[in-house]
Protein backbone atom coordinates (compact mmCIF):
# COMPACT_ATOMS: atom_id res chain seq x y z
CA UNK A 1 0.00 0.00 0.00
CA UNK A 2 0.98 3.67 -0.75
CA UNK A 3 0.25 6.66 1.40
CA UNK A 4 -0.41 10.18 -0.22
CA UNK A 5 -1.33 13.12 1.17
CA UNK A 6 -4.35 15.65 0.42
CA UNK A 7 -4.51 18.83 1.33
CA UNK A 8 -7.72 20.25 2.56
CA UNK A 9 -6.97 24.10 2.67
CA UNK A 10 -9.02 24.73 -0.72
CA UNK A 11 -12.01 22.78 0.89
CA UNK A 12 -14.48 24.92 2.87
CA UNK A 13 -14.16 24.27 6.62
CA UNK A 14 -17.65 23.78 6.64
CA UNK A 15 -17.64 21.53 3.64
CA UNK A 16 -14.71 19.53 5.14
CA UNK A 17 -16.42 16.38 7.02
CA UNK A 18 -18.68 15.78 3.76
CA UNK A 19 -15.39 15.78 1.61
CA UNK A 20 -13.77 13.16 3.95
CA UNK A 21 -17.12 11.35 4.42
CA UNK A 22 -17.42 11.31 0.10
CA UNK A 23 -13.97 9.81 -0.08
CA UNK A 24 -15.00 6.00 0.56
CA UNK A 25 -17.26 6.18 -2.51
CA UNK A 26 -13.98 8.00 -4.52
CA UNK A 27 -12.21 4.97 -5.86
CA UNK A 28 -12.20 1.18 -4.81
CA UNK A 29 -8.34 1.50 -4.80
CA UNK A 30 -8.27 3.65 -1.37
CA UNK A 31 -8.38 1.37 1.17
CA UNK A 32 -8.41 4.16 3.89
CA UNK A 33 -8.54 7.66 4.33
CA UNK A 34 -7.27 9.44 7.78
CA UNK A 35 -7.79 13.27 8.39
CA UNK A 36 -4.98 14.60 10.64
CA UNK A 37 -5.56 18.79 11.03
CA UNK A 38 -6.03 20.04 7.48
CA UNK A 39 -4.70 17.33 5.29
CA UNK A 40 -6.13 13.74 4.87
CA UNK A 41 -3.82 10.93 4.31
CA UNK A 42 -4.80 8.13 1.97
CA UNK A 43 -3.58 4.42 1.75
CA UNK A 44 -3.96 3.37 -1.65
CA UNK A 45 -2.95 0.44 -3.82
CA UNK A 46 0.56 0.40 -4.98
CA UNK A 47 0.46 1.70 -8.75
CA UNK A 48 -2.91 3.54 -8.69
CA UNK A 49 -1.81 6.58 -6.57
CA UNK A 50 -1.92 9.09 -9.51
CA UNK A 51 -4.96 7.67 -10.30
CA UNK A 52 -6.71 7.94 -6.86
CA UNK A 53 -5.36 11.98 -6.39
CA UNK A 54 -7.05 12.71 -10.03
CA UNK A 55 -10.31 11.44 -8.21
CA UNK A 56 -10.05 13.02 -4.83
CA UNK A 57 -9.00 16.66 -6.97
CA UNK A 58 -12.47 16.43 -8.64
CA UNK A 59 -14.42 14.83 -5.84
CA UNK A 60 -12.63 18.53 -4.67
CA UNK A 61 -13.68 20.55 -7.91
CA UNK A 62 -17.69 18.84 -7.09
CA UNK A 63 -17.70 20.29 -3.99
CA UNK A 64 -16.44 24.08 -4.61
CA UNK A 65 -18.63 24.25 -7.69
CA UNK A 66 -17.09 27.20 -9.80
CA UNK A 67 -20.17 29.71 -10.25
CA UNK A 68 -22.15 28.59 -7.03
CA UNK A 69 -22.15 30.72 -4.09
CA UNK A 70 -20.15 30.25 -1.24
CA UNK A 71 -21.62 28.80 1.74
CA UNK A 72 -19.96 30.06 4.40
CA UNK A 73 -22.18 32.38 5.04
CA UNK A 74 -24.70 29.60 6.27
CA UNK A 75 -22.66 27.88 8.49
CA UNK A 76 -23.80 25.25 11.32
CA UNK A 77 -25.04 26.88 14.00
CA UNK A 78 -25.64 25.62 17.52
CA UNK A 79 -28.67 26.57 19.23
CA UNK A 80 -28.80 24.07 22.06
CA UNK A 81 -25.37 23.69 23.75
CA UNK A 82 -25.03 21.44 27.03
CA UNK A 83 -21.71 19.48 26.92
CA UNK A 84 -21.08 21.97 30.44
CA UNK A 85 -23.12 18.00 31.36
CA UNK A 86 -19.66 16.20 32.07
CA UNK A 87 -20.16 12.34 32.04
CA UNK A 88 -19.20 9.66 34.31
CA UNK A 89 -17.75 7.73 32.21
CA UNK A 90 -14.76 8.75 29.54
CA UNK A 91 -13.28 5.09 29.03
CA UNK A 92 -13.61 3.42 25.28
CA UNK A 93 -16.90 0.96 25.39
CA UNK A 94 -16.94 -0.89 22.38
CA UNK A 95 -14.27 -3.47 23.32
CA UNK A 96 -16.11 -4.10 26.54
CA UNK A 97 -19.41 -4.40 24.96
CA UNK A 98 -17.71 -7.36 22.21
CA UNK A 99 -16.07 -8.73 25.24
CA UNK A 100 -19.38 -9.74 27.72
CA UNK A 101 -21.37 -10.43 24.38
CA UNK A 102 -23.92 -7.47 24.55
CA UNK A 103 -23.01 -7.11 20.97
CA UNK A 104 -21.52 -9.44 18.65
CA UNK A 105 -20.49 -9.24 14.73
CA UNK A 106 -22.27 -10.35 12.32
CA UNK A 107 -20.88 -9.33 9.24
CA UNK A 108 -19.53 -5.37 8.48
CA UNK A 109 -21.23 -3.00 10.14
CA UNK A 110 -24.09 -4.85 11.28
CA UNK A 111 -24.37 -6.63 15.29
CA UNK A 112 -26.43 -9.07 16.71
CA UNK A 113 -27.11 -7.40 20.14
CA UNK A 114 -27.99 -8.65 23.39
CA UNK A 115 -27.35 -7.75 27.44
CA UNK A 116 -26.96 -4.18 28.50
CA UNK A 117 -27.12 -2.98 24.81
CA UNK A 118 -30.41 -4.61 24.40
CA UNK A 119 -31.81 -3.47 27.61
CA UNK A 120 -30.87 0.44 26.50
CA UNK A 121 -31.81 -0.36 22.87
CA UNK A 122 -35.59 -1.37 24.11
CA UNK A 123 -35.76 1.58 26.88
CA UNK A 124 -35.36 4.12 23.30
CA UNK A 125 -37.83 2.27 21.56
CA UNK A 126 -40.03 1.83 23.61
CA UNK A 127 -39.84 5.41 25.13
CA UNK A 128 -40.47 6.77 21.21
CA UNK A 129 -43.47 5.03 21.43
CA UNK A 130 -44.73 5.97 24.47
CA UNK A 131 -44.18 9.54 24.10
CA UNK A 132 -45.46 10.10 20.34
CA UNK A 133 -48.57 8.26 21.40
CA UNK A 134 -48.89 11.01 24.48
CA UNK A 135 -47.82 14.01 22.32
CA UNK A 136 -49.83 12.88 19.24
CA UNK A 137 -53.01 11.11 20.53
CA UNK A 138 -54.36 10.65 16.87
CA UNK A 139 -51.06 9.17 15.93
CA UNK A 140 -50.94 5.91 13.26
CA UNK A 141 -48.62 3.54 13.37
CA UNK A 142 -46.70 1.39 11.19
CA UNK A 143 -43.73 -1.14 10.68
CA UNK A 144 -42.20 -0.37 7.58
CA UNK A 145 -40.83 -3.31 5.41
CA UNK A 146 -36.98 -3.80 4.14
CA UNK A 147 -37.67 -3.87 0.63
CA UNK A 148 -39.02 -1.23 -2.03
CA UNK A 149 -38.83 -0.82 -5.61
CA UNK A 150 -36.47 1.31 -7.24
CA UNK A 151 -38.82 3.14 -9.65
CA UNK A 152 -40.84 5.37 -6.37
CA UNK A 153 -37.37 5.32 -4.73
CA UNK A 154 -36.67 7.90 -8.05
CA UNK A 155 -39.85 9.03 -7.77
CA UNK A 156 -39.13 10.05 -3.91
CA UNK A 157 -35.91 11.58 -5.26
CA UNK A 158 -33.52 9.31 -3.10
CA UNK A 159 -31.15 8.82 -5.94
CA UNK A 160 -30.19 11.94 -7.14
CA UNK A 161 -29.71 12.92 -2.93
CA UNK A 162 -27.99 9.86 -1.60
CA UNK A 163 -26.75 7.28 -4.60
CA UNK A 164 -23.82 6.50 -2.41
CA UNK A 165 -25.78 5.43 0.82
CA UNK A 166 -28.22 2.94 -1.36
CA UNK A 167 -28.30 -1.21 -1.08
CA UNK A 168 -29.89 -3.40 -3.73
CA UNK A 169 -31.52 -6.32 -3.34
CA UNK A 170 -31.53 -9.19 -6.25
CA UNK A 171 -31.44 -13.11 -6.33
CA UNK A 172 -30.31 -15.25 -8.59
CA UNK A 173 -31.10 -15.99 -12.54
CA UNK A 174 -33.82 -18.27 -12.98
CA UNK A 175 -32.33 -20.37 -14.87
CA UNK A 176 -31.08 -24.02 -13.29
CA UNK A 177 -27.92 -24.11 -15.03
CA UNK A 178 -27.11 -20.71 -13.42
CA UNK A 179 -28.37 -21.71 -10.14
CA UNK A 180 -26.96 -25.10 -10.28
CA UNK A 181 -23.06 -23.83 -11.69
CA UNK A 182 -23.05 -21.04 -8.28
CA UNK A 183 -24.11 -23.74 -5.97
CA UNK A 184 -20.60 -25.61 -6.63
CA UNK A 185 -18.71 -22.92 -6.29
CA UNK A 186 -16.53 -22.63 -3.42
CA UNK A 187 -16.49 -19.65 -1.08
CA UNK A 188 -14.23 -17.11 -2.89
CA UNK A 189 -15.77 -18.20 -6.32
CA UNK A 190 -19.40 -17.45 -4.77
CA UNK A 191 -18.33 -13.89 -3.48
CA UNK A 192 -16.61 -12.52 -5.79
CA UNK A 193 -18.37 -13.71 -9.23
CA UNK A 194 -21.70 -13.30 -7.72
CA UNK A 195 -22.20 -10.62 -10.38
CA UNK A 196 -22.33 -13.39 -13.06
CA UNK A 197 -25.16 -15.07 -11.29
CA UNK A 198 -27.53 -12.49 -10.04
CA UNK A 199 -30.42 -11.24 -12.23
CA UNK A 200 -31.05 -6.90 -12.11
CA UNK A 201 -32.52 -5.88 -9.36
CA UNK A 202 -36.12 -4.40 -9.26
CA UNK A 203 -35.17 -3.33 -5.64
CA UNK A 204 -33.71 -1.27 -2.78
CA UNK A 205 -33.24 -2.03 0.59
CA UNK A 206 -34.93 1.22 2.49
CA UNK A 207 -32.01 3.92 3.53
CA UNK A 208 -34.72 5.73 5.87
CA UNK A 209 -37.26 4.62 7.76
CA UNK A 210 -40.39 7.01 6.18
CA UNK A 211 -39.92 6.62 2.80
CA UNK A 212 -43.04 4.41 2.61
CA UNK A 213 -45.05 6.50 3.77
CA UNK A 214 -45.58 9.08 1.44
CA UNK A 215 -46.81 6.65 -1.39
CA UNK A 216 -49.88 5.31 1.08
CA UNK A 217 -51.13 8.70 0.96
CA UNK A 218 -50.52 9.53 -2.91
CA UNK A 219 -53.98 11.23 -4.34
CA UNK A 220 -55.09 11.53 -0.44
CA UNK A 221 -56.98 15.03 0.24
CA UNK A 222 -56.14 15.99 4.08
CA UNK A 223 -58.08 17.90 6.08
CA UNK A 224 -57.07 21.32 6.93
CA UNK A 225 -58.28 21.05 10.68
CA UNK A 226 -56.66 17.39 10.98
CA UNK A 227 -53.22 17.38 9.90
CA UNK A 228 -51.77 13.61 9.56
CA UNK A 229 -49.46 12.14 12.76
CA UNK A 230 -47.32 8.63 11.46
CA UNK A 231 -45.28 6.71 13.75
CA UNK A 232 -42.91 4.26 11.53
CA UNK A 233 -40.48 1.72 12.39
CA UNK A 234 -38.23 -0.36 10.97
CA UNK A 235 -34.92 -1.78 10.32
CA UNK A 236 -32.60 0.42 7.73
CA UNK A 237 -29.89 -0.07 5.33
CA UNK A 238 -27.04 2.26 4.21
CA UNK A 239 -23.47 1.85 2.22
CA UNK A 240 -21.20 3.56 4.98
CA UNK A 241 -18.39 1.80 3.55
CA UNK A 242 -14.91 2.74 5.04
CA UNK A 243 -17.31 5.29 7.11
CA UNK A 244 -18.28 2.30 9.71
CA UNK A 245 -17.53 3.39 13.02
CA UNK A 246 -18.31 0.94 16.24
CA UNK A 247 -22.21 1.30 16.37
CA UNK A 248 -22.43 4.94 15.74
CA UNK A 249 -22.23 4.51 12.07
CA UNK A 250 -23.68 1.02 10.87
CA UNK A 251 -24.68 -0.19 7.51
CA UNK A 252 -28.00 -2.10 9.28
CA UNK A 253 -29.58 -0.33 11.99
CA UNK A 254 -33.07 0.36 13.58
CA UNK A 255 -34.93 3.53 13.40
CA UNK A 256 -38.23 5.34 14.52
CA UNK A 257 -39.95 8.42 13.11
CA UNK A 258 -42.99 10.56 13.62
CA UNK A 259 -44.09 11.75 10.08
CA UNK A 260 -46.30 14.63 10.33
CA UNK A 261 -48.50 15.68 7.11
CA UNK A 262 -50.62 19.22 7.26
CA UNK A 263 -49.71 23.07 6.42
CA UNK A 264 -46.52 24.53 6.73
CA UNK A 265 -47.51 26.03 9.95
CA UNK A 266 -49.01 22.87 11.56
CA UNK A 267 -45.43 21.06 10.77
CA UNK A 268 -43.32 23.58 12.36
CA UNK A 269 -46.01 23.48 15.37
CA UNK A 270 -45.79 19.40 15.78
CA UNK A 271 -41.43 19.11 15.14
CA UNK A 272 -41.49 21.61 18.48
CA UNK A 273 -43.62 19.64 20.34
CA UNK A 274 -41.15 16.32 19.18
CA UNK A 275 -38.55 18.17 20.64
CA UNK A 276 -39.80 17.81 23.73
CA UNK A 277 -38.23 14.33 24.03
CA UNK A 278 -34.71 15.22 23.13
CA UNK A 279 -34.60 17.84 26.41
CA UNK A 280 -36.56 15.32 28.54
CA UNK A 281 -33.20 13.20 27.58
CA UNK A 282 -30.93 15.80 28.34
CA UNK A 283 -32.16 16.73 31.97
CA UNK A 284 -32.87 13.57 33.06
CA UNK A 285 -29.57 11.75 31.87
CA UNK A 286 -27.31 15.01 32.14
CA UNK A 287 -26.20 13.95 28.39
CA UNK A 288 -23.54 15.74 27.07
CA UNK A 289 -24.09 17.48 23.37
CA UNK A 290 -25.29 20.01 21.44
CA UNK A 291 -28.69 20.52 19.33
CA UNK A 292 -27.03 22.02 15.86
CA UNK A 293 -28.57 22.87 12.47
CA UNK A 294 -27.60 20.86 10.07
CA UNK A 295 -27.42 19.37 6.28
CA UNK A 296 -27.97 15.92 5.17
CA UNK A 297 -24.64 13.78 3.72
CA UNK A 298 -26.13 14.94 0.19
CA UNK A 299 -24.19 13.32 -2.18
CA UNK A 300 -21.17 15.69 -3.95
CA UNK A 301 -22.43 16.74 -7.38
CA UNK A 302 -25.79 18.08 -5.51
CA UNK A 303 -24.48 18.79 -2.27
CA UNK A 304 -23.63 22.54 -2.36
CA UNK A 305 -27.28 23.54 -3.60
CA UNK A 306 -29.01 21.11 -1.91
CA UNK A 307 -27.02 22.08 1.16
CA UNK A 308 -27.51 26.19 0.73
CA UNK A 309 -31.47 25.10 0.38
CA UNK A 310 -31.14 23.00 3.90
CA UNK A 311 -29.39 25.48 6.23
CA UNK A 312 -30.70 28.44 4.50
CA UNK A 313 -34.69 27.52 5.05
CA UNK A 314 -33.73 25.78 8.79
CA UNK A 315 -34.85 22.54 7.85
CA UNK A 316 -32.64 20.40 9.48
CA UNK A 317 -31.49 19.64 13.46
CA UNK A 318 -29.63 16.91 14.73
CA UNK A 319 -29.52 15.96 18.22
CA UNK A 320 -25.73 15.28 19.09
CA UNK A 321 -24.41 13.29 21.58
CA UNK A 322 -20.49 13.05 22.91
CA UNK A 323 -18.78 9.63 22.22
CA UNK A 324 -16.38 10.78 25.62
CA UNK A 325 -13.64 8.34 24.71
CA UNK A 326 -13.19 9.48 21.03
CA UNK A 327 -14.28 13.11 21.33
CA UNK A 328 -17.12 12.32 18.43
CA UNK A 329 -20.31 13.59 18.17
CA UNK A 330 -23.01 11.26 17.33
CA UNK A 331 -25.90 12.51 15.23
CA UNK A 332 -28.79 10.99 17.29
CA UNK A 333 -32.05 11.72 16.31
CA UNK A 334 -32.80 14.63 14.12
CA UNK A 335 -35.66 17.57 13.26
CA UNK A 336 -36.77 17.42 9.14
CA UNK A 337 -39.26 19.65 7.41
CA UNK A 338 -39.28 18.69 3.42
CA UNK A 339 -41.94 21.23 2.46
CA UNK A 340 -43.71 20.12 -0.07
CA UNK A 341 -41.09 17.64 -1.49
CA UNK A 342 -42.92 15.09 -1.20
CA UNK A 343 -46.50 16.13 -1.27
CA UNK A 344 -45.82 17.13 -5.01
CA UNK A 345 -44.18 14.15 -5.87
CA UNK A 346 -47.33 11.48 -4.92
CA UNK A 347 -49.91 14.88 -5.25
CA UNK A 348 -50.81 14.91 -1.30
CA UNK A 349 -53.33 18.02 -0.65
CA UNK A 350 -55.32 20.06 1.55
CA UNK A 351 -58.15 22.38 0.37
CA UNK A 352 -56.33 24.51 -1.63
CA UNK A 353 -52.32 23.82 -1.45
CA UNK A 354 -49.65 20.81 -1.58
CA UNK A 355 -49.26 19.64 2.14
CA UNK A 356 -46.47 20.44 3.48
CA UNK A 357 -44.65 16.88 5.93
CA UNK A 358 -42.07 16.79 8.19
CA UNK A 359 -40.43 14.03 9.86
CA UNK A 360 -38.84 13.51 13.71
CA UNK A 361 -36.21 10.37 13.22
CA UNK A 362 -34.27 8.52 15.83
CA UNK A 363 -31.30 6.25 15.25
CA UNK A 364 -32.16 3.44 18.25
CA UNK A 365 -28.58 2.07 18.12
CA UNK A 366 -26.98 5.75 17.95
CA UNK A 367 -29.06 6.62 20.96
CA UNK A 368 -28.49 3.39 23.00
CA UNK A 369 -24.56 3.54 22.10
CA UNK A 370 -24.31 7.35 23.50
CA UNK A 371 -25.77 7.01 26.31
CA UNK A 372 -23.67 3.86 27.43
CA UNK A 373 -20.97 5.90 26.57
CA UNK A 374 -21.83 8.70 28.86
CA UNK A 375 -22.65 6.23 31.42
CA UNK A 376 -20.40 3.17 30.68
CA UNK A 377 -21.46 -0.46 30.59
CA UNK A 378 -22.68 -1.45 34.50
CA UNK A 379 -25.48 -0.48 35.49
CA UNK A 380 -24.73 -0.18 39.24
CA UNK A 381 -22.31 2.60 38.36
CA UNK A 382 -24.75 4.72 36.91
CA UNK A 383 -26.56 7.41 38.54
CA UNK A 384 -29.62 6.94 40.57
CA UNK A 385 -32.07 8.44 37.15
CA UNK A 386 -30.40 6.64 34.73
CA UNK A 387 -31.27 3.37 36.65
CA UNK A 388 -34.52 3.96 37.39
CA UNK A 389 -35.26 5.07 33.56
CA UNK A 390 -33.87 2.07 32.35
CA UNK A 391 -34.83 -0.39 35.02
CA UNK A 392 -37.84 0.97 36.78
CA UNK A 393 -38.45 -2.56 38.30
CA UNK A 394 -34.92 -3.15 39.46
CA UNK A 395 -33.47 -2.52 42.66
CA UNK A 396 -29.67 -1.39 43.48
CA UNK A 397 -27.97 -1.38 47.23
Amino acid sequence: MATKLFSLAEIAENDREIFCDMLTYVSPEISSANRVDDAVFLECTDGYEEGVLQRVSELAGILKMDGMRDTGDVAIKTLKDFTSHIPINDEPIFEELLSCGSISPACDGVFIYSGVFLDVFNYFSKKIEAFGQEAFPDMVHYEAPVLYPIHEYDKGGYFESFPHYIMFQSTLKSDLNVINAYSKLDSSGKENEIIKFVQPSQNVLRHAACVPIYPLYKDKTVDKEAPISIMVSGRCFRNEGANVFELARLKEFYMKEYVFIGTQQQIHEKIQIAKAIWNYWIDLFKLSGVIDTANDSFFANNYKKLKIFQILGDSKQEFKLLLPSSNKMCASSSANIHRTHFSKSYNIKNSDAYCHTGCFAFGIERLAYSLLSQKGINPEKWDEPTRKEIYPNRHYV
